[in-house]
């Protein structure tokens, strides 16, 4: 239980590239979010029994969200344990990258981020927390808006926690915020174990100073395909500059 918990757990989202977050979280991505970058990175996975193999140096999430109001963001994160392995408490290297692209008025805005963090795992029985600080650099194409406002670097924190409060169950929160254009991203699931994964609600909330997003829907995660844990959630999402509309996400994640 304790290895299939902490295999599950360590991801991101996407790094979310939503428009402050609300990041093309395409394919890169969606662990890797089977969670997470994200960044989005952003799913974790647990349903099978756990093996050697299990024991993870780098696990890799990708992330990708297509909208039906014309936003589309995907976003992966790469997080390693240099000394021994994600299923042990211990320090963390974290690498995310996201792009996506989003509709604002009659334009087109596009972003691209890519960070370096570094931070701490921490793994029970039942639960893992990491939390991660470093730096990050963003570009933010908005219409009418100058190049030189556009480009920016600062630093940039995520946390994750991935707790199984009973063996059918789980929950899973993780954030990221940015000082670059004040872009955060947020993902709350919660599930119970159906058909060799975990089934339950989902509300994710991004954005930043151009642009800001939320949405609610249902997922389904934690099933394997091969060597990959696929995760796929639906729903309605909302943003300031296109209303409502539908959005599809698809999650993998894999390890070494």
């Amino acid at each position: 239980m304790h290895r299939n918990f902490a295999r599950a757990a360590f991801r991101r989202g996407p790094i979310p590239c939503v428009p402050g977050s609300a990041v093309l979280t395409t394919a890169l991505l969606t662990t890797a979010l089977l969670s997470r970058p994200a960044l989005a990175a952003d799913w974790y996975t647990g349903a099978e029994p756990a093996g050697p193999q299990d024991a993870w140096i780098v696990s890799v999430d990708t992330s990708a969200t297509v909208g039906a109001q014309g936003s589309q963001f995907a976003g992966a994160t790469a997080t390693a344990a240099p000394a021994g392995n994600l299923l042990t408490s211990g320090l963390r290297l974290r690498a995310d990258a996201a792009t996506g692209s989003y509709r604002a008025g009659t334009g087109l805005g596009q972003q691209a981020e890519a960070a370096a963090m570094i931070g701490y795992g921490w793994v029970w029985p039942e639960a893992v927390l990491s939390a991660f600080v470093g730096l990050n650099v963003r570009r933010n194409e908005v219409p009418g808006l100058e190049a030189s406002v556009r480009n920016a670097g600062g630093l940039k924190a995520a946390l994750d926690v991935y707790a199984r409060p009973t063996e059918g169950t789980m929950i899973h929160a993780t954030g990221t915020y940015a000082s670059t254009f004040n872009a955060y991203y947020g993902r709350v699931r919660g599930g119970v174990a159906v058909m060799g994964g975990f089934l339950g609600p989902e509300v994710t909330l991004l954005g930043d100073d151009y642009d800001r997003q939320w949405r609610i829907g249902a997922h389904w995660s934690a099933f394997q395909f091969g060597a990959l844990q696929v995760g796929v959630a639906a729903g309605y999402l909302r943003d300031q500059t296109r209303k409502g509309g539908l959005y599809t996400t698809v999650d993998m994640r894999a390890g070494f």
